[in-house]
Formats: structure tokens, sequence, C-alpha cells
């Protein structure tokens, strides 16, 4: 009896690994009611391209607001992809980052028929080659990745 016990414990937890494994890629937003998955992260001369989608398995999602307007002084320490101890900033264009100004969830009254109800991409400063992977944080979002990195 003790033994079918400890199979049926192995059998479980070994059902339930692969799904573990899956939500690290889902980041909560501060509702708890959606969340982002990294979608692409491509480096291409100097430039960290990053798209993430948001999806809700949340019937009668009514959205929410992740950020909105940010101070350009200010949104280095918002906005940024990192590495380690490495930190890279969104890159600049004409004085202005290469980023949507502000970012809201829209509604969602079925995710079973489709889960998405945002998406978000920005440029980054491309970290060395070295660098494979980053975790991408923005305000009123769990920390998203990590987020393998595709060279072209």
């Amino acid at each position: 009896m003790m033994l079918r016990g400890l199979f049926t414990l192995a059998l479980l937890m070994c059902s339930t690994t692969p799904a573990f494994a899956l939500d690290t890629q889902r980041a909560p937003t501060a509702s708890g009611h959606a969340y982002a998955e990294p979608y692409r992260a491509v480096r291409k001369e100097g430039v960290l391209h990053i798209e993430v989608r948001f999806l809700t398995d949340y019937p009668g999602y009514s959205g929410e607001l992740i950020y909105e307007n940010i101070p350009l002084e200010r949104i280095d320490g918002l906005i940024y992809a990192e590495f380690g101890d490495q930190s890279f900033s969104l890159l600049r264009k004409q004085g202005d980052v290469v980023a949507p100004k502000s970012l809201r969830l829209g509604f969602n009254y079925d995710p079973e028929r489709n889960p998405r109800v945002g998406s978000w991409k920005a440029d980054f400063v491309a970290p060395l080659h070295d660098v494979n992977e980053v975790t991408l944080f923005m305000p009123n979002v769990a920390p998203i990745g990590p987020i393998p990195i595709r060279d072209r």
C-alpha cells in the first residue's frame, strides 16, 4: 500500500512539472487576472527588439492600465531589460524612447475564444553577444522572462 502511494505521488509530480515550467514564462499583472508572456527578443545591429503578449483566462476581464505617460527622466528606472547585474535601457531616437507612451490592456468577455488582451513592443540598447537571455521589467507586471535572445 505504501509503495502504491509513493508511486501515485511520483506520477502526480511528473504530470504537474511541465505546468510549473510553463508558468515561469507567465508574469502576472497587478490585478492578477492577466499575465504577460514573452513573444520575441531579436538582437540586430546594436538593437534588442522585444515583444510581449498579454493574455487572460479570467472571463469578463475588464482590462487595466499598466503604465501611462512616464516622464522621460524616470523611464529607465521603470522599464528596462536585465541580465545578471547588467541593465539595458530603452533605445532613444530623436530624444524619445522607442516604446509605447502607455499600455492599457483591453476588455475580454470570453478568453476561451481569444485570450489576448494586449501586446507591447519596444527597442532596447542591445547587450553584448555573450548575453543570450534577458528579463524585462515594467510597472504593474511581475518580471517577464527570462526571454531568450535570437541574433539576426
